[in-house]
């Protein structure tokens, strides 16, 4: 069920939105479009029917949880020990959840309704609201993470720039991308998994950093092949793939977690 406004919910409304965080009364800002290829996207994850069968699609099964449990433990080693957090496109809100459970200080946001509910039900201050141009000010918080989003964008200046801005100088933004994907060619089953994702090579994050002032402080490739490959197959199969990884290039992973530092 929705929470009411002292949650922290933002709700949809033709009213401006003042400017701060999330506080009783406010309301969503007015959408403004980012690109026209996410539209799509948009669309697809605000279906209360993708929502709802979404984390089992992906992680259910004990090879899925093993690879959800990776995505957790990469994103969480990769965030500061204090200080406020946005999980900026939190989805159903397994990050939040997990930052939750060790006591961290931490706001999600959402585009989708669905998606923004399932994560409030965890007791989390949920904002619905769009990632690229959220109702934050600058620099409230210590750490913006954005876990499985930043492979739909085919330029990641957007929402750096806007993870840029919300985090404090010398703050961090963390987010995953990938390196390659069968996705990255063809919008695979797109009823059931949505339209095509988008490859951003090593050096073109690099490349990137530098031209936006940020600083990158680690990368963590990882998943030999799609992650959607691991949940598929039985576990131990799931681990001998996980235990390949310590035995090729890292060049050779198709994803990678990034830890950049916000220029002080």
């Amino acid at each position: 069920m929705m929470r009411p406004y002292a949650s922290g919910w933002w709700k949809r409304s033709k009213k401006k939105c003042r400017t701060g965080s999330a506080q009783p009364g406010w309301r969503r800002p007015t959408y403004r479009p980012t690109s026209a290829l996410l539209k799509d996207k948009r669309e697809f994850y605000s279906r209360p029917e993708i929502t709802n069968a979404y984390d089992q699609q992906r992680f259910g099964g004990r090879s899925g949880a093993r690879v959800g449990e990776r995505e957790i433990e990469l994103a969480l080693a990769l965030l500061p020990g204090n200080g406020k957090i946005l999980d900026l496109a939190c989805g159903t809100g397994r990050l939040t959840r997990a930052l939750l459970n060790e006591g961290r200080s931490v706001v999600a946001l959402d585009y989708s309704t669905p998606m923004a509910v399932k994560t409030a039900s965890s007791g989390a201050s949920t904002v619905i609201a769009d990632a690229f141009s959220t109702p934050f000010p600058s620099a409230s918080f210590q750490a913006v993470v954005s876990l499985r989003f930043a492979f739909h964008c085919p330029d990641l200046r957007p929402l750096l720039r806007e993870m840029q801005r919300l985090a404090v100088a010398g703050g961090h933004l963390v987010f995953d991308t990938y390196s390659w994907s069968p996705r990255a060619n063809w919008a695979i089953a797109p009823g059931q998994w949505g339209s095509r994702v988008y490859r951003h090579s090593p050096s073109s994050i690099h490349s990137l950093a530098d031209q936006m002032g940020l600083t990158v402080e680690q990368a963590e490739p990882c998943f030999l092949f799609s992650p959607y490959l691991y949940r598929l197959v039985p576990f131990p199969v799931e681990q001998a793939f996980e235990a390949l990884e310590n035995h090729v290039p890292a060049s050779w992973m198709c994803r990678v977690f990034w830890k950049l530092r916000s220029g002080s």
